[in-house]
């Protein structure tokens, strides 16, 4: 009996940290539930306008990991070819062409999906949300999508 016991209880235990990394690792994270969270009550969302942004960012979201896909690609060329020392070679010059366009539509995309979001809003909440948002574009590291806060 006490076998019994030992092995439920470690399979409860396996159990529930097998949920917890899966939870931790799944690709919808509670960042994403957060960061609505903290839009809904701090630019007074309605129902209808949360559900709205929400599925403003689940059509984006795939969107925007492309654009971060192909920059962190761009960026690994572009060191790979300065650890070989060939910052002079048209190859670089290219990658850095290249980096040059895939910023400015990751930010041209980011800025309309923003003011769509903004859209959705009160006239007055918009204006607040993109005078928070715009200004982090500059700052875009790539390698997840913008955070509003």
């Amino acid at each position: 009996m006490k076998t019994f016991v030992r092995l439920s209880l470690l399979a409860l235990v396996v159990a529930t940290l097998a949920f917890g990394l899966t939870r931790w690792l799944a690709p919808h994270s509670h960042a994403d539930d957060d960061e609505m969270a903290w839009m809904k009550t701090e630019f007074h969302l309605t129902l209808a306008q949360t559900a709205a942004i929400e599925k403003l960012h689940d059509d984006y979201n795939p969107v925007c990991m492309e654009h971060c896909r192909l920059i962190r690609e761009t960026r690994t060329r572009l060191t790979t070819l300065e650890a070989a020392n060939q910052r002079t070679t048209p190859g670089y010059a290219a990658a850095q062409a290249e980096m040059t366009r895939l910023k400015g539509m990751c930010h041209d995309a980011t800025q309309k999906h923003l003011e769509a979001v903004a859209a959705q809003m009160s006239p007055d909440e918009g204006r607040r949300f993109l005078d928070l948002t715009l200004p982090k574009l500059a700052g875009q590291s790539h390698d997840a999508p913008l955070d509003p806060r």
